[in-house]
C-alpha cells in the first residue's frame, strides 16, 4: 500500500511513548514492503539518518511548540492535494482530526486516525474534570472553564500561555467532532479507549482496537534476584495524573513494615521538585534515586535490574508503553486498576485500587508469594504484542478503510 503517515515528531526520535509507537508502525510497515511517506511534526536534527526505506517530509509548523497544534492543522490543510497520491493517510496525532476530515472530503485517500489518549474529545487530553474526577461529557462552556481553571502549576510557559494553548485545543476538539463521521477508520489503543470514544459519539463500527507494538530492545532476560532490599522502579512523566505523589508515601510505608525497599524514579515533570523535597522530609534520600529523563536505549537494562515496576496513575491510562517494557524484561508490575491496565498486565503483575494502602499490600503480597513465577508469566504475556502479531492488524484496518473510502461509500 501507499501510506502517508503523520508522525507526532519524526521517525526514531526520542520523546513521548507516542513518538516511539508511531516510529515502530512506520518501520514495520516499510519492512513489509509498503510504500511509506512520513510527515513529521518536528524537524529531524541536522545529520539525522534513518535505517529504513521511508520518504520523510517535514511539515511547516514555523517551529511552534509541540502542544501548539493549530499550526499542525494549518500545515496539513496546506498539503491536502498531495495526500491524493496515497491509498491511506494515517495520522498518529489526535489534534489533526479537523485537517484529516478535509483530506477525506477532498481526496480519494482513505483516512485513519490513532486514538492513543483523549485529545480528540478533551482539550486537556486526560478526561479528568477540574483534575478531580473522570469526565463523561464535553461542551464549550464546560471545557473552557475546566481548561482555564486547571492551567496553573509548573508549566514552564506560565498559566496564561497554558490556558491559551488549551483553548486552542478546544477549538480543534469542536472542529474535529464535526467531521468525525468522515474518517474511514480509527485505531484505538485499548478496549477502554474504544468504548470511551463510542460513548462520545464516534462511529463504533469504525473503532478498531490494536495495541502498541513491543519494542524488542526490551526483550531481554531479567537480572534481579527478588531479594531485599527490593528495588522498585517508576518510569514516566512526573505529573499529578500519573499519581507520582503516591510513590514516596508507599515507599515510606513499605520501609516501616520490616523489609527494606528502594525506589528509582525515571522521568521529569512538574512534580520533580516536590518529590525531591518529600523524600528529604521523610528521610528517604538514601532510598530514592531520581535519574531525570533517560534515553530509550538506557532503559532495558534498568528495567531488568529492578524487582518491581510501580505505576500509581489516576487517569484512565490508554495503553502505556511502560507496561510492555516492564513485562518484556520480566519485571512484575503493580499498577492502579485504571483504563485497560489489568488486561494489559495479565498474569505479569497485580492491580490495586490506587490507594497507598492498596499498593503497600499488593507489593508485599508479590514478594511474599512467587515473584519468579510472576516474572516468567510477564515474559509470556508480551507475545501478543510482538510485531508479527500486531502489524497485520494495521494492514487489515487499512484495507477496511480503503474499501469504505471507495467512491459512493463515504
Amino acid at each position: 500500500m501507499r501510506v502517508g503517515f503523520v508522525h507526532p515528531t519524526y521517525p526514531q526520535g526520542e520523546g513521548t511513548g507516542a513518538t516511539h509507537s508511531a516510529s515502530r508502525i512506520v518501520f514495520e510497515l516499510a519492512d513489509r514492503g509498503h510504500d511509506v511517506t512520513v510527515y513529521c511534526w518536528a524537524d529531524p536534527p541536522d545529520g539525522w539518518t534513518v535505517d529504513a526505506d521511508l520518504a520523510v517530509r517535514p511539515l511547516d509548523t514555523d517551529g511552534a511548540p509541540y502542544h501548539s497544534a493549530l499550526q499542525l492543522d494549518r500545515a496539513l490543510r496546506e498539503r491536502v492535494p498531495e495526500f491524493d497520491a496515497y491509498d491511506v493517510v494515517h495520522s498518529y496525532v489526535m489534534n489533526s482530526l479537523p485537517a484529516l476530515g478535509e483530506v477525506a472530503a477532498e481526496t480519494g485517500a482513505a483516512t485513519v486516525l490513532t486514538l492513543n489518549a483523549y485529545g480528540a474529545v478533551c482539550p486537556k487530553n486526560d478526561l479528568r474534570y477540574m483534575d478531580r474526577e473522570p469526565c463523561g461529557s464535553n461542551g464549550l462552556a464546560k471545557c473552557a472553564a475546566c481548561s482555564v481553571a486547571t492551567s496553573g502549576g509548573h508549566d514552564e510557559h506560565g498559566p496564561l500561555y497554558r490556558s491559551a494553548s488549551r483553548l486552542g485545543y478546544l477549538k480543534l476538539v469542536r472542529d474535529g467532532e464535526r467531521v468525525a463521521d468522515r474518517i474511514d477508520g480509527y485505531h484505538a489503543l485499548s478496549p477502554h479507549i474504544r468504548e470511551t470514544y463510542a460513548d462520545f459519539g464516534f462511529p463504533r463500527e469504525r473503532l478498531s482496537v490494536i495495541p502498541n507494538i513491543l519494542d524488542e530492545r526490551f526483550d531481554r532476560p531479567h537480572d534481579s534476584d527478588f531479594e531485599p532490599p527490593y528495588e522498585l522502579l517508576y518510569v514516566g512523566s512526573l505529573d499529578e495524573h500519573k499519581g507520582v505523589d503516591r510513590l514516596l508515601p508507599v515507599l515510606d510505608r513499605l520501609n516501616r513494615s520490616g523489609e527494606s525497599y528502594r525506589l528509582t524514579v525515571v522521568g521529569d515533570g512538574g512534580l520533580r521538585t516536590d518529590l525531591a523535597e518529600s523524600a528529604a522530609e521523610r528521610g528517604l534520600d538514601e532510598a530514592v534515586t531520581f535519574t531525570g529523563w533517560l534515553a530509550n536505549d538506557d532503559l532495558p537494562e534498568l528495567y531488568a535490574a529492578h524487582d518491581c515496576f510501580v505505576y500509581p496513575g489516576r487517569w484512565d491510562e490508554p495503553f502505556g508503553r511502560v507496561f510492555l517494557e516492564a513485562l518484556a524484561t520480566g519485571t512484575p508490575v503493580v499498577a492502579s486498576d485504571v483504563g485497560s491496565v489489568a488486561a494489559i498486565v495479565g498474569e505479569g503483575g497485580r492491580t490495586t485500587d490506587g490507594s497507598v494502602e492498596g499498593f503497600v499490600t499488593a507489593i508485599r503480597e508479590l514478594f511474599d508469594g512467587d515473584p519468579e513465577g510472576v516474572s516468567a508469566a510477564a515474559t509470556r504475556t508480551v507475545d501478543r504484542y510482538r510485531a508479527d502479531a500486531v502489524v497485520p492488524q494495521f494492514v487489515d484496518l487499512y484495507e477496511r478503510a480503503v474499501e469504505r473510502a471507495t467512491p459512493g461509500d463515504r
